[in-house]
């Protein structure tokens, strides 16, 4: 018999004998002699029995599991506190009772409660008065951004020679957050910026971004009519 023809009859066995152990999984149960015999190879400990390697993959799968928990928790705590900052800013923005100072509440609480290091409120207004806002046409914003804001979502990431100029050329910002006002940011936007570059990131949620943009649209319309 050749070796080629050894090997082939070798896997020929195994594979009949896989098929019997899954067609008869009580056959161990029968024959519990046999799982103290088996011998498996692991990766760290070498040489383990049966048991022990599942007892060691059980405890991997609750390593992971732990690991999956403590992230949810992380992350539930950390949207907790999105969620209270968002509400608070809500709450002063809609009580305002002008235009000025609507926008003024909702620069100050965007820079001190999300400790951002630049916030700019972009307007698409000819005729805007309002202090602290820059005023501009849609296709220059357009053109700094080099977005046309097709999906109507914030969009986020590292911050270019062209972003910088909506921060007043801040050239100490590493990450940015674009968030559109309007179809199309046609009613203008909000730029965040920050010297820290995991803050804003191109495959970061952008839920509570949404929230902030849809609210303060909201109340840009509420104030002019």
């Amino acid at each position: 018999m050749t070796e080629g023809s050894s090997a082939e009859d070798r896997l020929k066995r195994e594979q009949e004998i896989a098929v019997y152990l899954e067609q008869h999984p009580d056959f161990f149960e029968n024959h519990q002699e046999l799982l103290e015999k088996l011998r498996l190879q692991h990766k760290v400990y070498g040489s383990v029995s049966l048991v022990e390697r599942q007892i060691l993959g059980l405890r991997n799968k609750a390593d992971k599991l732990q690991s999956q928990l403590n992230n949810l928790i992380e992350n539930a705590h950390s949207n907790g506190d999105l969620l209270n900052k968002c509400a608070e800013l809500f709450v002063a923005m809609i009580a305002a009772h002008s235009m000025q100072e609507m926008v003024d509440r909702l620069l100050e609480h965007l820079r001190d409660n999300f400790e951002l290091d630049n916030v700019q409120l972009w307007l698409c207004d000819d005729s805007g008065t309002l202090h602290h806002v820059n005023y501009s046409d849609l296709e220059i914003i357009r053109q700094l951004t080099d977005q046309h804001f097709i999906q109507n979502d914030p969009i986020c990431g590292r911050v270019t020679e062209s972003i910088s100029q909506l921060f007043g050329g801040d050239h100490e910002l590493e990450s940015y957050s674009m968030i559109p006002l309007g179809e199309n940011a046609s009613v203008g936007l909000i730029a965040l910026g920050s010297k820290d570059v995991d803050l804003f990131t191109a495959d970061m949620g952008t839920l509570f971004l949404r929230l902030i943009g849809d609210v303060t649209e909201a109340c840009l319309d509420k104030q002019e009519s």
